[in-house]
């Protein structure tokens, strides 16, 4: 019975490495299909109206694809023992699934597909929606983190609060 625990263990590893693998392939096809649509489309069909402000778009989102894939190959990269311990499965990495910050990467993801989709088919407006994201993030690190931390009241120390106690306010005599 003892050596069916790591195979059964393993075998949720195993299970796990292949789900996070068929994972990134897609998104691989999805990022490259995205870049491909908006290339021949945006460039090709419409290169009169492309311009640096286009290109330099772009760019950027290719360096928010790239960042956001290594993010999240990072994360579900797995580990193996040494070879010379006969290199098996220890952990196949953080699910791709999972709550938190992977769960934001990919919204980020399909948000960034999203605006070079829009913004190569339809509209340069659509490009104001990558604004949307980090406004988010703003608005909860002030609410959650920077305001209580500005707001929060000083410590007094206890000498201060001793003679805080003691201070009687005097009324005025009638």
């Amino acid at each position: 019975a003892r050596t069916l625990a790591p195979a059964m263990a393993n075998e949720a590893n195993e299970k796990l490495l292949l789900k996070n693998q068929a994972y990134l392939a897609r998104l691989l096809y999805q990022i490259l299909s995205c870049n491909a649509i908006y290339c021949v489309y945006r460039v090709w069909y419409h290169w009169d109206s492309f311009s640096r402000w286009h290109i330099t778009g772009e760019l950027l989102m290719l360096c928010l694809y790239f960042a956001m894939y290594r993010f999240l190959a990072s994360a579900a990269s797995p580990r193996h023992a040494p070879l010379a311990q006969g290199g098996a499965l220890i952990s196949a990495g953080s699910d791709l699934d999972s709550k938190g910050v992977i769960e934001y990467t990919w919204d980020l993801l399909y948000t960034t597909m999203f605006v070079q989709l829009a913004t190569g088919l339809l509209s340069d407006w659509f490009a104001l929606v990558a604004v949307v994201p980090p406004c988010i993030g703003f608005y909860y690190a002030w609410t959650q983190y920077v305001y209580p931390w500005i707001s929060k009241p000083d410590e007094l120390d206890a000498a201060q609060e001793a003679s805080k106690k003691q201070k009687v306010k005097y009324g005025r005599a009638r």
